[in-house]
C-alpha cells in the first residue's frame, strides 16, 4: 500500500484567506482510493523538517493555497525544489499564471483573445475600464470606472502596480479543465454562466460588487460552446498547467476573452465552482481524484522514460 498525504493550510493562514477548512480536506480524503494510506499534513513554515516528512510519501495532494507571506506558487515551487511529487501544476507554471501581464502576453502569442492592457489613457474606446493588481487574486482591489474617469485614477493605478484593461460588456462563463479518464490528456466540463442578480452591465463573479448566480445549463450556440471550450484547453496548455485549472471568460460576438486562469481551483464541496460542475455533470469526486492520480502516474512514466533516454544519449556521446 502506497503512503500519500494531503497538504493543506486553514483559510486564516493563507494570503488571501481562501475558503479552505478541514471539512474540504476530509471530503478529498474520503475520495482517495482505499489502496492508498492517506495522512493529513498541516502546512507550517516551509522548512527542511517539513520537507523531510513529505519526502516519505509517494505523492502529495496539494491543497495549500499559500501560507503566511508565501503564495500558492511559492509552496508549489518549494515542493518542486525538494523533489516532492504533488498533484498540482509545477511552481514555475504557477508563478507565470499568477502574473496577469505575463499570462496576457503568452495567451496573445498563442492566438487566444484577452482584454489588452493599456499603455496610456489616450484613445479610450470602451464604455468602462477595469484596474486590477498584476499579482494577486480573489477579485481583490479591483476598480471599475467609466472611461471619463480613467485619467483621474491613471497615475495612482500605475503607482500601485495595477493593470488597466477595457471592461468587456458581455456574458461571463467559467470552464473547468481536468484530465481525461485515462490521464493522458485534458478535457473540459461544459461551462457555467455567471449571471448578475439583479441584471446589470457591470459585475464581478461572487458578491464583491453585488450578487451573482450560477447557471449550469447556459444557452450557447454550438459555435460558442466549441470556441469557449477550445480556448480553455488551449489556455491550460499554453501556460503548461497540469492536473486541473479553471478559466473565466467574457463572451463577445461568439469570441471568448480570457479574464482569469485559476491554477488551483478551490474544492470546497458545497461552495466552490469546480466541485459543483463535477456534480452537475455526474463525475463523482472519487472518479475525479482517480483522474488526477492516473495523470500523475502517466507523467511519472513519461519523466522516467525521458530521463532514461537522456542518460542513454549522454552515454553515446561519451562512448564516441
Amino acid at each position: 500500500m502506497k503512503n500519500v498525504a494531503i497538504l493543506y493550510a486553514e483559510s486564516q493562514f493563507t494570503p488571501w484567506k481562501e475558503n479552505i477548512n478541514l471539512n474540504t480536506v476530509l471530503h478529498i480524503n474520503k475520495a482517495i482510493p482505499d489502496s492508498y494510506n492517506v495522512s493529513i499534513v498541516h502546512m507550517t513554515e516551509p522548512n527542511s523538517s517539513l520537507a523531510n516528512l513529505l519526502q516519505q510519501f509517494h505523492w502529495v495532494f496539494n491543497m495549500c493555497y499559500g501560507f503566511g507571506r508565501h503564495s500558492q506558487a511559492d509552496i508549489a515551487m518549494w515542493l518542486d525544489k525538494n523533489n516532492i511529487p504533488h498533484l498540482s501544476s509545477n511552481g514555475i507554471a504557477q508563478y507565470i499564471a499568477q502574473d496577469k501581464l505575463t499570462v496576457e502576453k503568452r495567451l496573445i502569442e498563442s492566438g487566444i483573445d484577452v482584454p489588452k492592457s493599456l499603455d496610456s489613457p489616450l484613445h479610450l474606446t470602451h464604455e468602462y475600464y477595469i484596474s486590477k493588481p498584476r499579482l494577486g487574486g480573489c477579485h481583490r482591489d479591483i476598480e471599475i470606472v467609466p472611461k471619463n474617469e480613467v485619467t483621474i485614477h491613471w497615475q495612482r493605478w500605475k503607482i500601485e502596480g495595477k493593470l488597466i484593461q477595457p471592461y468587456l460588456l458581455g456574458r461571463e462563463f467559467s470552464v473547468a479543465i481536468l484530465p481525461t479518464e485515462d490521464g493522458n490528456n485534458f478535457t473540459t466540463l461544459p461551462p457555467l454562466e455567471i449571471i448578475p442578480t439583479p441584471a446589470r452591465q457591470v459585475f464581478i463573479a461572487g458578491s464583491s460588487m453585488g450578487k451573482t448566480k450560477r447557471d449550469f445549463s447556459p444557452n450557447l450556440t454550438e459555435i460558442e460552446l466549441y470556441n469557449i471550450q477550445s480556448a480553455a484547453i488551449k489556455s491550460h496548455k499554453t501556460l503548461n498547467l497540469e492536473y486541473m485549472s479553471r478559466v473565466d471568460f467574457r463572451m463577445i460576438n461568439e469570441t471568448p476573452y480570457v479574464l482569469d486562469v485559476n491554477t488551483m481551483p478551490n474544492l470546497h464541496p458545497t461552495q466552490s465552482m469546480f466541485p459543483a460542475l463535477l456534480k452537475i455533470h455526474k463525475i463523482g469526486i472519487s472518479s475525479f481524484i482517480q483522474r488526477l492520480i492516473n495523470h500523475h502516474e502517466k507523467k511519472s512514466i513519461g519523466q522516467k522514460l525521458n530521463n532514461q533516454l537522456h542518460s542513454e544519449s549522454l552515454m553515446d556521446v561519451f562512448a564516441h
